[in-house]
């Protein structure tokens, strides 16, 4: 064949760009494993030595509150690894959204630090591995608030005439377990008595609230944002790290103690690469490269010999022994949706 010489130039460059494409192709398409996770969980160092270690991709994906996981499993996504709080574990399995564990990785559930095991909706570890916990407590910016606060109420009773300056998650099961704890009454308490005094409660903050939101919440307290936030130590101890003004606060009525887990949804693609993440995680010097990461207290047994001096010391992962503690946990679901609907009327009006 006579081929003229710009003709088998544009031949090669043409045979070139095919070859590399199939080089790109072949070099991206490996295992994946896909995590949806809470933003502040998600490491991509730590999740790049996992690639490096076992050849799988990690393709992670965000989301700011447990309503929004649930949302997203009950319409079919599908996902190979997601980190559910332990108040969400039992509405997950209610749903037939999660799969077991398999027994290699419920076995690590016998490392575990003492205070958090054997969680009462799940304690053999069948569906859900505890992977940090923490409290839900108040964030003050001290340089914006020169008051001593000590106690719920000075966060949901500001005075009336205060510009809006505070911070509210917008995970309604969190919330609605903190109204209750200030205004002295159970969790789950779904009588009309109970049920008014909480919208009564939100209702009458809502004009000083500045932002309801998860979503990049501790950026905002590590700007100077919001001169108080509701909000989940581990990332208060983030912030802090940039803003040293920020003081975590166990109010006197107590706090939310929290548990969030990593599990495997029932639709996963990739089971047997979301066990070896889940083995990969808990390992205590992966753990505590995590927990640094995260700011939230790891659940290992040995991961703490692993952590730095700073971390080990800070407030937000030492709770005071006179903190008042409440474990978060799953309502009926008649006050899940009476919470809902308290909640659905507070951001409409």
């Amino acid at each position: 064949m006579n081929v003229k010489p710009s003709a088998l130039i544009g031949i090669i460059l043409v045979v070139g760009l095919l070859a590399g494409g199939l080089f790109y192709a072949a070099q991206n398409s490996g295992p994946k494993l896909y995590v949806y996770i809470w933003d502040t969980y998600a490491d991509s160092e730590l999740f790049k030595k996992f690639e490096q270690e076992t050849g799988i991709k990690v393709v992670t994906e965000i989301y700011s509150s447990n309503d929004a996981l649930m949302a997203k499993l009950k319409s079919g996504a599908r996902y190979d690894i997601v980190a559910p709080s332990g108040n969400y574990v039992p509405l997950l399995l209610e749903q037939k959204l999660l799969q077991p564990l398999p027994e290699s990785v419920s076995a690590i559930g016998k490392n575990l630090t003492e205070n958090i095991k054997e969680p009462v909706y799940d304690p053999n570890y069948n569906y859900a591995m505890p992977l940090f916990y923490g409290t839900t407590g108040i964030a003050v910016n001290t340089k914006l608030v020169s008051e001593d606060i000590t106690s719920w109420s000075q966060f949901f009773d500001r005075p009336t005439d205060e510009a809006p300056s505070l911070g509210v998650l917008d995970d309604t099961s969190t919330v609605m377990a903190l109204a209750s704890i200030a205004i002295g009454r159970k969790n789950c308490d779904g009588s009309e008595d109970t049920l008014k005094m909480l919208q009564n409660l939100l209702v009458g903050q809502r004009p000083q609230v500045k932002l309801y939101g998860s979503d990049g919440y501790f950026e905002r307290m590590a700007a100077g944002e919001v001169a108080m936030q509701m909000a989940w130590s581990g990332d208060v101890y983030t912030a802090r790290q940039e803003n040293p003004d920020l003081k975590y606060i166990y109010p006197v009525e107590g706090v939310e103690l929290w548990m969030d887990s990593l599990a495997i949804p029932a639709n996963a693609q990739n089971t047997e690469g979301a066990a070896k993440f889940i083995a990969f995680v808990m390992s205590p010097q992966n753990q505590a490269q995590y927990s640094e990461f995260s700011g939230q207290i790891p659940t290992h047994k040995d991961t703490a010999t692993y952590l730095s001096n700073d971390i080990q010391s800070a407030p937000e992962f030492n709770i005071p022994e006179t903190a008042h503690t409440y474990v978060s946990f799953a309502c009926p679901a008649e006050v899940v949706q009476a919470y809902g609907r308290i909640w659905e009327n507070l951001l409409r009006n």
